[in-house]
């Protein structure tokens, strides 16, 4: 069996909050993307994440949006999807019949989801939308009065709908105004910059750490810092003593802890705490997964082309501080000048420069599902896009597996 690869888009809830995501598998042999319309396809795609991929370690207590065909619905792979974790996902319907209905229904008898993606609007849905739970609609297709009404007409039934191609905060609060109850895209990354808007003391705290860290001050003057917040204390201790690090015995002093962390895990921890900040379910937090995921393909990416430690540390450090001005509300260019940061990371993150600013772009690319694009940028490199591929399942894996030891 073919090979497929697994990447995942978040759908977010009013509050910006990770709801769910959509399941986007590849197939580097294919063009990179599974023909969504083909029973055997479709097939292949199931079969490869339940032999291979653990839903846990996927999508956690998410939903998962598959891409399938109404013949596939008939089908008995169907039974080995976990009913109360995949949507199943219908795309472009041509045409309304009984057995298109049938076989919706037969699979929301099992306690199944459904969602439409890329439907005609019309009187003629009506038997359809009053079965489904989700419609999809991509924003760039329509005008802003066409829009309306559509969030108007599907009002009148109990589905709940979702606005895809969502990438910027002004279409965020446009689709918010009109309705929608989710949205997917990447409008998260780019809020709108607040410069005149002061960053609350544990934020500013923080920043003065990540700054101590990269200037190796010493462990006394970071320990000082951290035990002005004693929350952060606490969550120090409880991410030193965390499965993640295999201590053999518990940390119990603040200073001990940095110690054991050394000056590039402190780096570490400070910016995953910036993006932990907001407070709420830190596993809902979209911000924090794209930082994780992206710092830890970077690392992975890196570590193929060089066994430099200082160069693979660099590069998890990069792809995570690659959206800190999203978290901070501030240009990035200004938050990199008064920490110090490395001149490499700071022309890979603002420029894409050298290797570092490569292999980020192209995991950038990937994110926007700019799959050519991203493979030309890691020729210089020598790395193809199996490299990319399968360097985001392990991070989205290891993310899963971090958050639940944290």
């Amino acid at each position: 069996m073919r090979e497929v690869y697994l990447g995942r888009q978040p759908i977010l809830d009013r509050d910006i909050k990770i709801f769910g995501y959509e399941l986007l598998f590849r197939d580097r042999e294919e063009n990179f993307a599974i023909v969504k319309d083909s029973i055997e396809a479709t097939a292949r795609v199931v079969m490869n994440l339940l032999t291979y991929m653990d839903f846990k370690e996927i999508i956690d207590n998410k939903k998962g949006f598959i891409n399938v065909s109404p013949e596939f619905l008939e089908g008995d792979f169907i039974d080995l999807l976990p009913e109360n974790r995949i949507v199943l996902e219908i795309s472009s319907l041509d045409k309304i019949n009984k057995f298109v209905l049938d076989s919706i229904s037969k699979v929301k008898e099992k306690g199944y989801q459904v969602a439409l993606d890329n439907v005609q609007f019309n009187e003629l849905l009506t038997p359809l939308l009053e079965i489904v739970d989700y419609v999809k609609i991509n924003i760039r297709n329509f005008s802003d009065l066409e829009l309306k009404e559509m969030v108007d007409f599907l009002k009148k039934y109990s589905v709940k709908t979702i606005a895809v191609k969502v990438e910027t905060e002004k279409d965020f609060l446009f689709t918010k105004e009109l309705g929608f109850d989710y949205f997917q895209g990447f409008f998260f990354e780019k809020p709108t910059i607040k410069k005149e808007k002061k960053l609350p003391s544990y934020k500013l705290a923080l920043l003065k750490i990540l700054k101590f860290a990269i200037l190796e001050k010493s462990m006394e003057e970071i320990s000082e810092l951290v035990k002005g917040y004693p929350d952060l204390g606490y969550k120090l201790l409880r991410y030193v003593n965390s499965p993640y690090f295999y201590l053999r015995n518990k940390v119990h002093s603040i200073k001990q802890a940095l110690s054991i962390l050394g000056y590039s895990n402190i780096q570490k921890w400070a910016i995953l705490q910036l993006f932990a900040s907001e407070g709420g379910d830190i596993k809902s937090n979209p911000l924090l997964e794209r930082a994780v995921i992206r710092g830890r393909m970077m690392e992975i990416l890196v570590s193929k082309i060089t066994s430099d430690i200082d160069m693979i540390e660099k590069a998890y450090i990069t792809g995570m501080i690659s959206l800190i001005g999203s978290v901070l509300y501030r240009p990035l260019e200004e938050i990199l000048n008064q920490l110090y940061i490395d001149e490499e990371i700071k022309k890979a993150v603002l420029k894409n420069e050298g290797v570092l600013g490569g292999l980020l772009s192209s995991i950038i690319d990937l994110e926007k599902d700019n799959i050519e694009e991203a493979r030309k940028k890691l020729e210089p490199v020598k790395l193809g896009l199996e490299d990319l591929l399968s360097a985001e399942l392990e991070a989205i894996t290891y993310y899963e597996n971090f958050m639940e030891s944290n």
